[in-house]
């Protein structure tokens, strides 16, 4: 990672002096995948050609774990360079010192999430929402006369006897369940889905460490039995794309994985088109609510800004209605406008979206605003620490009682229940 931040900061350093850039206009940083730059590039320029002002807009790393120590390097300096940033919900904690104030608005009761808070200030605004959810072959569960599973034994037992009734049909290839198991955020999002309500979040809303309890054993422990089973061996290493392309590619009955996978596996040019379901995730029970892990995009500004009135204006713009709207229609971005959710429009371009609802009323949130700065240390413990256990390398049991020792002394220090700052849970999202 930081043999490449150089050559990004490089291209960085020149977008920045060439002959669209100059004194007085904003400096924007978007994602670089395809869509979303090609939305952020038209937003951006619409708001420049209505206002009058001028926009850089810069592409970020491919690899979005380079971005955070990206921010912090360039937000560290005396006088910023980046005026507006995407960012993952994930990070707020660790930037909300660095990032400028947000003036509340008449409007902002319609985002849900609301903005993050941090010491007092609102530090970001919600752009657009995402969540964990179970992707089907519904044609594979009509031809076996299964119902889509609401608990998690549920999903086990379909996964095994669609996977075994087709490998002896000449579908060797088949798995039944293929989730993100590589040691890195989305692990740690796929086992807070598996924990539901009775195995807690790692962490609680107070900042007490909630880990070593038997609903977190059993379910680490059930999902420690799928290896092999009904998920191949190589899961340990798989991220969201590499799940998708399993499924895609028609190897696997069930995929956990966000939203944008629904679109591209009904792509025309997809094998598996016409033939998906999506759902909300099993549960440990089925009289449980519906859970998934919400992921929502921030933006935020510098704080050191010398154009913090146009960096909130542009803000404003990017996540009025209209442009949501917009985003959504023309990219399948679930909208952070709760007025859009029932709008006909979002309907015909998300047609998901009235299943996954109880989902998104009820998300699961990672331990951001309680842990503050300390979260992306919590994170990789927590990641590394439950990979090590569903390998083989420790049984649940020693592995939940290693984490909440050493989280238990984390948050001794970094007074976690005490931090006045971390009113506003954020809800935040891995890709």
């Amino acid at each position: 990672m930081r043999e490449r931040l150089p050559v990004f900061l490089a291209v960085f350093w020149a977008s920045l002096l060439s002959p669209g850039a100059y004194a007085g206009s904003l400096t924007v940083f978007c994602s670089s995948s395809g869509t979303e730059m090609a939305l952020c590039r038209s937003e951006t320029q619409a708001w420049a050609q209505a206002t009058g002002h001028a926009v850089t807009l810069v592409p970020l790393p491919s690899d979005w774990g380079e971005v955070l120590p990206l921010y912090r390097q360039l937000l560290s300096a005396p006088t910023p360079v980046v005026d507006v940033l995407v960012m993952d919900g994930t990070w707020l904690g660790t930037l909300a010192p660095m990032l400028g104030t947000i003036a509340p608005a008449p409007d902002d009761d319609d985002l849900a999430p609301g903005s993050f808070t941090s010491a007092g200030r609102n530090v970001a605004l919600p752009w657009y929402r995402d969540i964990g959810l179970l992707f089907y072959r519904k044609d594979l569960l009509a031809r076996y006369r299964l119902p889509v599973p609401q608990s998690w034994d549920e999903l086990a037992s379909e996964a095994r006897m669609i996977q075994d009734a087709e490998r002896a049909r000449g579908g060797g290839a088949l798995w039944g369940y293929v989730w993100q198991g590589r040691a890195a955020e989305s692990l740690l999002c796929n086992v807070l889905e598996w924990f539901g309500p009775a195995g807690g979040a790692i962490v609680s809303e107070d900042g007490r460490v909630d880990l070593d309890n038997d609903g977190a054993r059993a379910a680490l422990t059930r999902a420690s039995g799928w290896i092999g089973t009904i998920s191949p061996a190589g899961v340990l290493s798989d991220d969201e794309e590499a799940t998708r392309g399993a499924f895609q590619s028609g190897h696997a009955v069930f995929m956990r994985n966000w939203v944008y996978a629904w679109a591209l596996a009904n792509d025309p040019q997809s094998p598996v088109a016409g033939k998906v379901g999506v759902a909300p995730l099993p549960r440990d029970t089925a009289s449980e609510p519906p859970r998934g892990v919400d992921g929502t995009v921030y933006l935020g500004m510098a704080r050191g800004t010398a154009h913090s009135a146009e960096a909130l204006s542009l803000m404003r713009y990017l996540t009025s209605r209209a442009v949501e709207r917009a985003r959504a229609v023309a990219g399948a971005y679930i909208p952070a406008r709760r007025s859009l959710l029932d709008d006909p429009d979002m309907r015909a371009a998300l047609p998901v979206l009235a299943t996954i609802r109880p989902a998104l009323a009820r998300p699961v949130l990672r331990p951001v605003a309680q842990t503050g700065m300390d979260y992306p240390r919590v994170a990789w413990l927590a990641a590394n620490g439950f990979h090590d256990a569903l390998r083989g390398g420790h049984d649940a049991s020693d592995t939940l009682h290693r984490l909440s020792d050493v989280f238990g002394i984390m948050a001794h220090r970094g007074q976690w229940p005490g931090r006045p700052a971390d009113v506003t849970l954020p809800q935040e999202k891995t890709r």
